[in-house]
């Protein structure tokens, strides 16, 4: 089953995104989504609840799944068990992962997966007019102004072509 419009995310996509005051614009692209079910606990800014509300579902990972996630954790030390949760509902729905982590953009293109970031997700709401284009440069400087590591030379030809 390939689920285009399904966006699965880690934990940290939602921080940027919350540093950017662009959550509620976010839930106006044409995408669904999702997070692992046992990331909630470390949604606490934002908090799951306002998440929730807003559109954000979760997901239970299958048994199944849950085994394979105990071994890629032995294998990937330096991943987080919630990213690599999140690696592994992508991989299991085919659908694309969210990340602002750069280990586990790099886990998931090596496995085949379609993987995004912060930037990307800009890119969509001024693309389809969720944010204009005024609007995602203000986003994306608060983001950096409160520690969103994005590539610098992508947010300057952001940052210059929304500015104009």
């Amino acid at each position: 089953m390939t689920l285009q419009s399904v966006l699965v995310t880690d934990t940290n996509i939602w921080i940027d995104l919350e540093n950017g005051g662009i959550l509620i614009e976010v839930f106006r692209l044409p995408y669904q989504f999702l997070i692992p079910d046992f990331a909630i606990p470390e949604l606490l800014r934002p908090r799951w609840e306002t998440l929730e509300v807003l559109g954000l579902r979760a997901h239970e990972l299958p048994a199944e799944q849950v085994v394979e996630l105990g071994q890629l954790r032995q294998a990937y030390r330096n991943l987080s068990m919630i990213d690599l949760a999140a690696f592994l509902l992508a991989k299991m729905l085919d659908a694309t992962l969210l990340t602002g982590d750069w280990r586990l953009n790099e886990l998931a293109k090596a496995s085949g997966l379609s993987v995004h970031g912060a930037l990307w997700l800009l890119d969509e709401m001024v693309h389809f007019k969720a944010l204009t284009p005024g609007h995602a440069a203000i986003a994306l400087t608060r983001m950096l102004e409160l520690g969103a590591r994005l590539p610098a030379k992508e947010c300057i030809n952001r940052l210059t072509r929304w500015s104009k």
